[in-house]
């Protein structure tokens, strides 16, 4: 499958992916001649997984991919979490194992760390009283330690991994490759948009290896959750930040999840998993910029202030102004159970890449959303409601922006850390105050001033140039100039069968007027006129009825002629109708 790629710009890493596919059972997907070199190659090292592990094919497909896509390097898990995000696509199988993506791997050695910070803002005692050897967390892009400037501040340091930007550069350039191939070789490839799966990918992973985008991420998040007092972002120390460098604040607090810990703090569970949930929603709906992974191992409570903290704030979703609005407006209309409204925003929203059954998809999704709104409020799970709706919309032939998937997936992660929080949390009633708070949001006076601000500005604009374009039509108009033509399709075969039809009209006449004649003529005696009279009435009688016959064929074959083109019509509408 992968032969066709040319050019392979890295063997040595092609040969490195081809092995860890043959590892885990995958190398079907392989050149058949790279597998046996691989294959030799490895049982001559008579290293442990020179074939492929029984342990390893005894798992399910879902979790072996998972695996695969760690061994791979940080390209692969990002593409793994990716794909995590598009339940419009994916089973609930593969999104639950590929959400399970961590990128952990060994630390590299202290001297590296010294050795990058040294590059980046210099000798490492002229910035820092203490840098703590032993990793807090280690990554496949980066480690993070623990550290303490000179003005005794107290925080964490991000160095990122030695070559690693090449490494995933090389990756990206083989990603490309593959997309376009399958784009161009396979339905299912346009089907799933692969060459816009990869472009994500790109876009996240290299901004993920600027820390700079991701410390601004960090400073825009934090001004945007200052509306809620018990959410805190850690601050960014910029004067020893660069793009390999990230200097934060330091939090001390506790997992999310760990609730055993977070019980010995005097704290409201059940308060801090509705502003959680609220935040998200926020986020999503109302800024239109998330955190696109809030797992349990991005947030914890600060032991001190007790405020629900984000962190990692490399992978973030950016919505547009009318993606997020006709995303809640998509929320609005399942609580309101109009599926004809969610259908005209899908379209809207969407690509449509095949004819769409709408009555199908209707009566689908109005049995869905039922299923899910008849359960007691505390069981309704709303993000898993809305990512089956995305899901239902993709099956019927509506290719929606993958960035909705990532709202869908934030929200889920979110519904699912809150009901750690809170296993009776009403998340649809949380959706309903923040849905008010959407619409008022709408009609703040500022953004209302603005809006109106701006269409009289355009207005402004038409009022210039308008009397100018009047004058210059009426101008081309009255030289002739400007000509006016309108097309009426198959106008010309509707003028032909009007004519047809009045030319029958007429011949029909002037038959009734010689069969009336004839009858006539037939009738006179030859003692009171000529004899030529009654004889004439009968050739007039005979050829009438012959004529009529005639006519009679004609118009059954007309007819016939009339239903095949009204078909051939039809046809070349729905055709139209499914090209637009």
């Amino acid at each position: 499958m992968f032969n066709n790629l040319q050019p392979i710009r890295n063997i040595r890493r092609w040969r490195e992916l081809q092995a860890i596919l043959f590892r885990y059972g995958f190398d079907f997907l392989a050149d058949t001649t790279e597998i046996k070199n691989i294959q030799t190659t490895l049982q001559g090292l008579n290293l442990p997984f020179s074939l492929p592990e029984t342990r390893l094919t005894e798992l399910s497909v879902p979790e072996r991919v998972r695996r695969m896509l760690q061994d791979l390097g940080p390209t692969y898990v990002k593409l793994g979490q990716i794909f995590s995000s598009r339940s419009d696509f994916l089973p609930d199988s593969w999104i639950k194992e590929l959400q399970k993506l961590q990128d952990a791997v060994p630390p590299f050695s202290f001297e590296i760390v010294e050795r990058t910070i040294k590059e980046e803002l210099g000798s490492i005692k002229d910035v820092f009283l203490f840098v703590d050897p032993e990793p807090i967390a280690a990554a496949s892009i980066g480690q993070v330690h623990y550290a303490i400037l000179n003005d005794f501040k107290q925080v964490v340091v991000k160095v990122q991994r030695p070559d690693i930007e090449n490494k995933i550069k090389s990756d990206l350039d083989f990603v490309m490759d593959f997309a376009k191939l399958v784009w161009n070789s396979t339905d299912w490839g346009k089907k799933y948009g692969a060459i816009s799966i990869a472009e994500e990918l790109i876009r996240t992973l290299m901004d993920e290896l600027d820390y700079n985008i991701e410390g601004t991420y960090a400073d825009r998040l934090r001004r945007n959750m200052e509306k809620f007092d018990d959410i805190a972002v850690p601050r960014i120390y910029w004067d020893y930040t660069t793009k390999r460098i990230l200097t934060m604040e330091a939090i001390d607090g506790i997992k999310i999840n760990d609730i055993e810990n977070i019980n010995t703090l005097d704290l409201d569970r059940k308060q801090v998993a509705r502003v959680f949930i609220r935040s998200i929603v926020h986020q999503a709906f109302i800024d239109g910029f998330f955190h696109a992974d809030p797992h349990p191992g991005n947030l914890m409570i600060d032991k001190e202030t007790k405020k629900l903290v984000y962190l990692d704030t490399g992978m973030m979703g950016s919505l547009l102004p009318e993606q997020r609005d006709q995303l809640g407006e998509i929320i609005h209309a399942t609580i309101r159970r109009d599926t004809e409204a969610i259908l005209h925003l899908a379209s809207n929203l969407g690509t449509p890449f095949q004819p769409i059954d709408e009555q199908k998809l209707r009566r689908d999704m109005d049995h869905l959303i039922n299923l899910y709104l008849e359960a007691p409020l505390e069981r309704i799970e709303v993000s898993r409601l809305l990512s089956d709706i995305l899901t239902l919309i993709f099956e019927s032939g509506i290719r929606l922006p993958p960035v909705l998937g990532m709202a869908a997936k934030a929200l889920l992660q979110g519904e699912d850390v809150a009901r750690t929080l809170d296993p009776e949390i009403q998340v649809l009633e949380v959706m309903k105050d923040v849905s008010l708070q959407i619409y008022m949001n709408r009609f703040q006076p500022e953004k209302t001033f603005w809006s109106v601000l701006g269409t009289a500005r355009d207005f402004q604009q038409l009022i210039k140039v308008l009397p100018r374009a009047i004058t210059n039509i009426l101008s081309d108009l009255d030289s002739g100039k400007l000509k006016i033509g309108i097309e009426v399709i198959d106008l010309k075969d509707i003028i032909s069968n009007v004519l047809v039809i009045a030319n029958r009209l007429i011949v029909g006449v002037v038959l009734l007027g010689m069969m009336i004649s004839s009858a006539l003529a037939m009738g006179v005696s030859p003692d009171n006129t000529y004899t030529v009279i009654p004889i004439l009435g009968v050739i007039g009688f005979i050829l009438s009825i012959g004529i009529a016959l005639l006519m009679i064929v004609q118009v059954w074959s007309a007819i016939g002629a009339a239903r095949r083109s009204g078909r051939r019509h039809k046809k070349r509408v729905e055709k139209l109708k499914n090209n637009s």
